[in-house]
């Protein structure tokens, strides 16, 4: 197996900003996570170190408290918050979409920092601040847009086309439907990879036990698709890890040896239910994970598995090969 340097983690999504999860580091760096990358986290006028523009305009929220006597979702200061929300948001999916410690990673956070830096030169005029914060709203839209992976669903329909396993209750059912009911979610939770690799993963929506996973490779054709079934949150002991299946499906079997370590690191922090601070405070429970007996079965989807007019995917098993690499359930998160 080739060595890739698997560094990256999903970023947590707007609404957590807001609870002010996470925080600037002083400078860039080479890092283990997005979290660690400055500027994530947007002005929640909290008990923190503020920067110039976010005082004034924390100051100015309070000046509106004390006249009418709450938060007035219409008035500027208001607007001012809500629009740095946006910036931080449309700046954290920028980091998302590219690979970690990444020329082109480091060129995003580059521009944040001036970005801020332009935002404190308004001094006292707040509609300075406001105007900076629009442009650069507008600016993080349109990279948001080119940097933007979607899912290749045309790939998933052409390697699934014909093709049945079995489903929850044992009978046949369409790969494809099954695969794309799994993704029945957006935006996707996906991670990038420092070789341009990319894992999407959803759930079914009003059951998050039906799960999908896919990667990708730098050009975003697909390399490797997957089902999970009763694997969120079914913990690390014996009961439901033992009723749950995780099934791979790829056409080069080279591509199971590859992504396998990724695979493994995303089961284990689907059992934990996501969001492990790994390392860190979590970081037992993460093990725990790793070394549970994860339910993975691989299958070669370009095989003769034919039966009654269609490939019967589940004749073509494969042997799982020696994990060379092991990653960390900390990286994913949604």
């Amino acid at each position: 197996m080739s060595s890739i340097e698997w560094q990256s983690r999903l970023g947590i999504e707007v609404i957590l900003f807001i609870l002010g999860l996470g925080g600037p580091v002083s400078a860039y760096a080479e890092v283990q996570s997005i979290d660690q990358l400055p500027y994530i986290t947007p002005n929640s006028c909290g008990p923190k170190d503020k920067r110039p523009a976010e005082e004034i305009t924390c100051d100015l929220v309070d000046e509106n408290i004390k006249k009418t006597g709450k938060v007035d979702g219409d008035s500027f200061s208001a607007r001012l918050l809500q629009e740095d929300m946006y910036v931080t948001g449309l700046y954290y999916r920028a980091l998302q979409n590219t690979a970690l410690n990444s020329p082109e990673q480091q060129r995003i956070v580059k521009e944040q920092g001036e970005y801020l830096d332009r935002r404190d030169a308004c001094g006292q005029d707040v509609h300075c601040i406001m105007r900076v914060e629009k442009a650069r709203h507008k600016e993080l839209i349109a990279l948001t847009r080119s940097l933007e992976k979607n899912l290749p669903d045309e790939e998933i329909v052409h390697w699934t086309h014909g093709r049945v396993f079995p489903g929850r209750n044992g009978k046949a059912q369409s790969l494809g439907q099954r695969v794309m009911a799994g993704f029945d979610l957006y935006p996707l939770p996906h991670v990038t990879f420092a070789d341009g690799s990319t894992l999407f993963w959803g759930f079914l929506q009003g059951d998050g036990s039906v799960q999908s996973l896919a990667i990708t490779d730098a050009k975003g054709h697909l390399q490797l698709l997957g089902t999970a079934d009763g694997l969120l949150l079914a913990g690390t002991g014996e009961g439901k890890l033992q009723q749950a299946h995780l099934n791979l499906f790829v056409r080069d079997a080279k591509m199971l040896e590859r992504y396998l370590p990724a695979v493994r690191a995303w089961a284990a922090a689907d059992v934990l239910g996501f969001n492990q601070q790994c390392p860190g405070k979590d970081s037992d429970r993460c093990a725990s994970a790793l070394r549970a007996p994860l339910p993975i079965k691989a299958y070669a989807l370009d095989c003769n598995g034919h039966g009654q007019g269609q490939v019967q995917v589940q004749r073509c098993p494969l042997n799982l090969p020696a994990l060379q690499n092991m990653l960390s359930p900390g990286l994913f998160w949604q």
